[in-house]
């Protein structure tokens, strides 16, 4: 494709060409970004590290595949319109579709939610088989190419026009090689996750180095999958699910139906506290929690798996829309821009509406025929779609944060925990609270003025901005909390 804009040298424009798309990282992010370039560019190259084996199956560069991932009701409906057809597609492959006021059984800490229809459809489905399915799709596309065994090292920018030209790297096999290549491209796309050495290369570059928010939920997973058994309980539950709030409720865990016929099952536990990967101390752990579930699920199901531990659970946000000037022909997007605390589910959710951006903006360019400036409008424009996840996040969670909380986040803090206290006898307060847990709906719902009387009434006011004492655990299996909260919003099972 051929703009009408180029550099301008002696008064005279020349078209610049904008054929050939680099994406560097082959994964979930990767895929979706390969999908929205290839209706534009003549020629879309991923360059993934790992080795692809066929038929798929996790992979070693990422470590989260072996873990539960959800997608948010808005995630689904964006991925959908990116590849029609997907979600029956899955469907075929028993990954199971539902409501998400009927299946999803959720034990907040301070009773179990309401069980109501909510008109908010799920699918559900391992990481793995997702990413073969967009793989396989994605693959197909015209002029789309994939390099596996591909370790990018580096950026060429061409400091003169502020454009970055190529991405060098080397092919990694069996024998090592020293042979550097230089893959050149109109568009480089980093969608190497949380891994993501971006911020090296722009200051390697003399770019300024990015600033980086950091709020650490110190939780850790360790997932395990089952066969699900043929005959036995059956179970009103296609998902079910206890979020820890520490320092309240310092263990949680939750189970999710996917494709196969499967559970994976998940053990969440906080501040230090490690859930174990054998296979007796996963059982006793399960035992712990709450929500009655998961024991009886571990102790129904088959193992297909050994017990897989997952630390990388922080919240980081790379604050790329702030670098300036930024590199024209280089997007970010993904776990490379933000991660969020898996427990949320928003990851993939974010994702998505991030490649239906820059569909959007690419087409936008090609109809004006001017692509300079699209990279930082880019940025700016996707940190549009993270602020909000980002405060729902974060704007709770105590951890990692060393300074004391401000009035706005101490109020934040009680009119939440008061919003917790009131969902398990409230059903219209709780479809309001799904509606934009699931990116459905505005956070401004949430203070609409029927909630807030509604708060107010329940609340107690008299401690509600007191410093929260130490930890107290709550009764066995199906009464509320009578300790503290704090911690996290509920949300989907982890969800990269």
């Amino acid at each position: 494709m051929a703009f009408g804009t180029g550099d301008d040298r002696g008064g005279a424009r020349r078209p610049r060409r904008w054929d050939r798309a680099v994406v560097i990282g082959g994964g979930y992010a990767g895929l979706l970004a390969a999908r929205v370039l290839s209706e534009t560019f003549a020629r879309v190259t991923i360059l993934e590290r790992d080795r692809l084996r066929p038929g798929g199956g996790p992979r070693d560069g990422v470590p989260q595949a072996h873990h539960p991932h959800g997608m948010l009701a808005h995630g689904g409906q964006l991925l959908e319109a990116l590849f029609p057809g997907l979600r029956g597609e899955l469907a075929a492959l028993k990954a199971p579709v539902f409501d998400f006021g009927t299946s999803y059984r959720t034990l907040l800490p301070t009773g179990w939610a309401p069980r109501t229809p909510l008109g908010i459809p799920l699918q559900s489905f391992s990481r793995p088989t997702l990413e073969d399915r967009l793989r396989r799709r994605v693959s197909a596309l015209p002029g789309v190419h994939t390099l596996d065994g591909f370790h990018a090292d580096g950026l060429i920018i061409d400091r003169g026009t502020n454009q970055a030209r190529a991405v060098t790297g080397r092919r990694l096999s069996q024998r090592p090689s020293a042979d550097s290549l230089t893959i050149e491209a109109d568009l480089i796309v980093d969608a190497t996750g949380h891994a993501s050495r971006l911020p090296r290369w722009l200051e390697k570059a003399d770019f300024p180095r990015p600033e980086q928010l950091v709020v650490d939920a110190r939780l850790t997973y360790t997932s395990r999958l089952y066969r699900i058994p043929e005959t036995g309980q059956r179970h009103d539950w296609l998902a079910s699910v206890e979020a820890p709030y520490p320092p309240g409720v310092p263990r949680g865990g939750g189970i999710l139906t996917v494709d196969g016929g499967r559970w994976i099952v998940c053990l969440i536990a906080a501040a230090g506290d490690l859930p174990p990967t054998d296979e007796a101390g996963f059982k006793e752990f399960a035992a712990t929690l709450r929500n009655p579930d998961l024991a009886a699920c571990v102790a129904e199901g088959t193992p297909l798996s050994r017990a897989h531990r997952y630390t990388h659970a922080g919240n980081r946000w790379t604050l790329f829309h702030k670098v300036s000037p930024w590199p024209d022909g280089l997007i970010a997007l993904g776990d490379s821009v933000c991660t969020f605390n898996p427990v949320y589910g928003q990851g993939m959710t974010v994702a998505a509406a991030e490649a239906t951006l820059l569909r959007s903006m690419v087409r936008q360019c090609a109809t004006a025929g001017d692509p300079a400036g699209l990279a930082q409008r880019f940025q700016r424009r996707c940190a549009r779609i993270v602020r909000v996840p980002w405060t729902l996040a974060t704007g709770v969670d105590p951890a990692g944060r060393a300074c004391r909380p401000s009035m706005v986040h101490r109020i934040a803090r009680w009119y939440v925990l008061n919003l917790l206290a009131v969902l398990p006898d409230d059903p219209a307060v709780y479809r309001r609270f799904a509606r934009v847990q699931h990116m459905l709906g505005s956070p401004a719902g949430l203070v609409h003025p029927a909630v807030l009387l509604r708060l107010l009434r329940a609340a107690p006011r008299k401690d509600a901005l007191r410093p929260l004492p130490g930890p107290v655990l709550g009764p066995l299996p199906g009464g509320p909390l009578s300790g503290p909260l704090s911690g996290p919003l509920p949300g989907p099972l982890p969800g990269e």
